[in-house]
């Protein structure tokens, strides 16, 4: 999803924990062990159920069988990115805002290691210490935007680069929260989105690959979605793939973590994983979304 589908992204996202919209140490804390402790995601119409517990679990064993913790803030590698804070100061007319100052990126698996965004630096993030062959979701916070999560990632040998986030304000998610069916109030409730990207994706303007379909594990209900953008950017019902536009969208889904895949005859597409947090956004954000990795 490029440009225009931050304004339905928005809208999904959810309410701060506190007044001040910035989430604490305490608090993140909290929210990992919840999200870990109560993992179990029901399925959709079919009737599937699946136990998420294990995919949500970073750790690794040793050869006697106990769960050695990964040793974060002492790992070898870097991850890096940047953050897109998108604001409506004009009623219909998207912003991207430069000046923001204050806002935080975290791993949301370890709220210790964050660090704080600066618009000198252009909102361009380093977080080192991350271990070897390891999940991490990262997380950003403000008290002017929504939080939201990227997708899982894991780590192999070596720094990952080119982490995006889209970041909407409170205004446009006002506005957007009209555009689709999700209550973004409940708490007990999370949404999910990621762009189906053509091959070779370099930012997050990246475009969308047409004609695929998306499934995830645990299955979603029909009205949950998946929800497909149409070329002007908005989610249609009526779609049933995707458009050059890419985006795909699932709306108040149980918590827990799902496996996202795309179907399209003759191409081959990665694998995308998402913590799906109650109350959260979560978005794989190229070029970390649901990407062609090869075909016919």
């Amino acid at each position: 999803m490029r440009f225009g589908p931050l304004i339905t992204l928005a809208a999904l996202a959810c309410t701060p924990d506190d007044d001040s919209g910035q989430l604490t140490d305490s608090a993140d804390s909290s929210l990992v062990d919840s999200f870990i402790g109560d993992s179990d995601t029901s399925g959709g119409d079919s009737g599937h159920t699946s136990d998420t517990s294990d995919t949500s679990d970073t750790s690794d064993t040793s050869d006697t069988g106990d769960i050695v913790e990964p040793a974060w803030g002492d790992g070898p590698l870097t991850v890096r990115g940047q953050v897109y804070f998108f604001d409506m100061e004009t009623l219909g007319v998207i912003d991207w805002i430069r000046d923001v100052e204050g806002a935080e990126v975290y791993v949301f698996e370890a709220p210790e290691l964050r660090v704080t965004l600066s618009a000198d630096d252009e909102h361009h993030f380093e977080l080192p210490g991350i271990p070897e062959d390891t999940e991490f979701t990262l997380a950003v916070v403000h008290p002017d935007f929504h939080p939201h999560l990227t997708a899982t990632l894991t780590t192999a040998d070596y720094d990952i680069d080119d982490i995006t986030f889209q970041s909407v304000s409170h205004t446009i998610a006002t506005l957007a929260s009209a555009l689709v069916g999700a209550d973004i109030s409940d708490e007990t409730r999370c949404q999910m989105s990621t762009t189906v990207t053509a091959p070779d994706p370099e930012n997050v303007w990246a475009p969308g690959e047409p004609g695929a379909t998306v499934t995830t594990d645990p299955v979603v209900t029909a009205e949950q979605g998946p929800y497909y953008f149409d070329e002007s950017v908005i989610p249609a019902p009526e779609l049933t793939e995707t458009t050059t536009d890419g985006g795909v969208l699932i709306v108040d889904a149980e918590p827990g973590t799902y496996l996202w895949d795309a179907h399209k005859d003759g191409v081959v597409f990665d694998q995308l994983k998402m913590k799906c947090v109650g109350g959260w956004l979560t978005n794989g954000s190229p070029p970390f979304g649901l990407n062609v990795i090869g075909g016919d």
